[in-house]
């Protein structure tokens, strides 16, 4: 499976930057499905096709069982050892992404969980290129608190990098960078 790991590292940060900001954009813009079920959602950027110059997000979403943390981070990265490293083949996982992408030229960006109802709802996030997020949006879908341990550029306003986002190093964050970690590196 491949990353966007060496892509968005190498990227000067400027148009490092720019390109998380867009990413998150998009991720905010995919909020969709309900939130009830434990699960977290690995994105995928799908590059344009031959002549094309759009290119696509789309989130992988892999159930969780309701269990304490190291139960439920064991079986998930065990999971995706069985998929060989892609979340999108994970047994019980949503096939949703197929009409997206059916031949799995999507690269892994990050992963993601979500908390919240149909008002405000959060998401944290870490990217391949170690960024950590944090987003809460209202009940419009509009992002009302925004963090990052690297700077965004989202809808043409820069969001400074802090250092530190609430919730960093404590479940469920723990899940998130242990699942991007074994995506990002495939051990």
């Amino acid at each position: 499976m491949l990353t966007l790991t060496r892509t968005l590292t190498g990227m000067p940060e400027e148009p490092a930057a720019r390109l998380r900001g867009l990413l998150l954009r998009q991720l905010v813009r995919l909020r969709q499905g309900p939130l009830a079920e434990p699960a977290v959602r690995h994105l995928f950027l799908v590059p344009p096709a031959p002549g094309g110059t759009r290119y696509t997000l789309y989130e992988a979403v892999q159930p969780l069982v309701d269990a304490p943390l190291h139960q439920v981070q064991g079986r998930a990265l065990s999971e995706l050892l069985t998929a060989r490293g892609d979340p999108r083949l994970v047994a019980g996982a949503d096939q949703r992404w197929q009409r997206v992408d059916p031949a799995r030229r999507g690269v892994f960006v990050g992963t993601t969980a979500r908390f919240g109802g149909t008002g405000r709802a959060t998401t944290i996030a870490r990217l391949v290129d170690h960024t950590a997020v944090l987003i809460v949006v209202d009940e419009k879908h509009q992002p009302v608190d925004v963090r990052s341990t690297k700077d965004l550029v989202l809808a043409d306003r820069h969001v400074p990098a802090v250092a530190t986002v609430p919730g960093l190093g404590e479940p469920p964050f723990l899940l998130v960078d242990a699942l991007v970690a074994y995506l990002r590196t495939g051990s």
